[in-house]
């Protein structure tokens, strides 16, 4: 059963006067009820995904979900399900019929053909050679895991060259895996077990293996996914999600109730590396007891319900706890969440029609803002004098309107969120800034 929420006309009416651009409609969309493992979502609003069960499962808006595979040896379900993003490749882990073992397999769409691809011993154990974890964007490059021993696995890398490689582990006698690859396949990111077993976020670059280190060189939690270039990767550390940037370091994505015993954890991040997703939930308990997020590192971290809401989006009592998936540009989201019923659903956020904001980049004067995050009192910084300015929120509603600024005004009266404040100069195209109202 599929359910389509639409953002209001009178919004995109109003975001056109803030010169921001609305492309087709927001909405939500139940795929199904039940548990389903959503691995990946294309840009053109593709998602893959699998049941513990052993069923494959594709889903686009036309077709609804259907069933394109199957484990067959009666073994659970490992690794993920992931899509190209043109959504013309599928990869995932599936039973080859010869050895009746689980292993890294691709998915031609057109033809509907499985082709299994091995792992790095011909017969494994608990019903897997290999398992399926990332793939590039164009579906050519498969990484993940693939068995030694029953108690030793490696990081591997898939490619119709050069077939299953192993990447080794920088820890002797230790597993490690591959989770993710950028897309030209020179930065793979996953986990390599420490002497003492600890599960440890780990990067390959260029084939060369290392941990992921905060600022005091601590090493951090595993590494989930990686942006299109290779620069940014996420990942969970105890208790708070991480993003590390090869220019800036690390990053931790923090909640207020952050501790043992309420953690989080990066999902998914976008191709430009600037939204990331994830989740925060009580410890222990089920995924769906927690709250899905979507973090910029202008906006911050923002409750996933909180924002599509902000968008005009009716989320009809779905609890989008577990988001698992974002598309490359940063627009698609879905995972796992639960319904007004309690029931576990597979949701699709599709924020296509989101209000993107395009801000000017060329001015004779220098105009900037602070302080961000704001209180009370916001300031303008420029060299001339501001004719006007406007303040919106994210649905396009004007909130504050001011003919006479003395490059400062008063926001206290608004509610916490994020806003846009636009400044008009005389003679100038107009700037917008985002900021956040605390």
């Amino acid at each position: 059963m599929k359910k389509f929420y639409k953002i209001s006309m009178k919004a995109i009416y109003v975001c056109s006067l803030l010169n921001l651009s609305v492309v087709a409609n927001a909405q939500l969309t139940v795929m199904g009820i039940g548990n389903y493992t959503v691995g990946a979502v294309s840009d053109n609003g593709i998602v893959s995904m699998h049941t513990s069960g052993g069923g494959i499962f594709k889903w686009d808006a036309v077709n609804g979900i259907v069933q394109i595979g199957a484990l067959t040896n009666g073994y659970p379900a490992a690794g993920r399900t992931l899509v190209s993003n043109d959504g013309t490749k599928i990869a995932s882990s599936t039973t080859n019929t010869t050895t009746n073992f689980n292993e890294i397999s691709t998915y031609d769409v057109a033809t509907s053909a499985w082709t299994t691809q091995g792992g790095l011993v011909p017969t494994g154990w608990d019903g897997s050679v290999s398992s399926t974890w990332g793939m590039t964007p164009n579906g050519n490059t498969v990484v993940g895991l693939g068995w030694l021993t029953a108690a030793n696995a490696h990081a591997v890398k898939w490619d119709a060259q050069n077939g299953v490689v192993d990447l080794g582990s920088s820890i002797q006698g230790r597993s490690s895996r591959a989770n993710a690859v950028n897309t030209d396949g020179t930065v793979i990111v996953g986990w390599q077990d420490q002497s003492d077993g600890t599960r440890s976020g780990a990067k390959w670059v260029n084939g060369t293996e290392s941990f992921i280190t905060d600022s005091n060189g601590n090493i951090v939690g595993e590494a989930g996914a990686v942006s299109a270039d290779g620069n940014t990767i996420i990942g969970s550390s105890m208790p708070n999600p991480y993003v590390w940037k090869n220019t800036t370091g690390l990053t931790y994505i923090t909640h207020p109730n952050s501790s043992a015993f309420f953690r989080g954890g990066a999902t998914g991040v976008s191709a430009d590396g600037g939204t990331v997703i994830g989740y925060f939930r009580p410890f222990p308990g089920p995924p769906m007891t927690g709250e899905g997020f979507i973090w910029t590192a202008a906006g911050g971290r923002v409750n996933l319900n909180d924002y599509a809401t902000g968008l005009g989006i009716n989320t009809q009592g779905v609890t989008m706890s577990l988001p698992l998936a974002i598309s490359q540009d940063g627009k698609k989201m879905a995972g796992i969440g639960m319904n007004s019923s309690n029931q576990v659903v597979a949701f699709y956020l599709d924020l296509t029609q989101y209000l993107s904001i395009h801000e000017n980049t060329k001015y004779t004067a220098s105009i900037s803002i602070y302080p961000n995050p704001v209180k009370d009192m916001i300031y303008i910084k420029g060299t001339k004098a501001i004719e006007k300015a406007e303040i919106y929120n994210m649905v396009g509603q004007k909130v504050i309107s001011s003919d006479a600024v003395k490059q400062q005004i008063n926001v206290s009266s608004l509610s916490k969120g994020n806003y846009i404040l636009q400044v008009f100069v005389k003679g100038e195209i107009s700037q917008n800034f985002k900021f956040i109202k605390q």
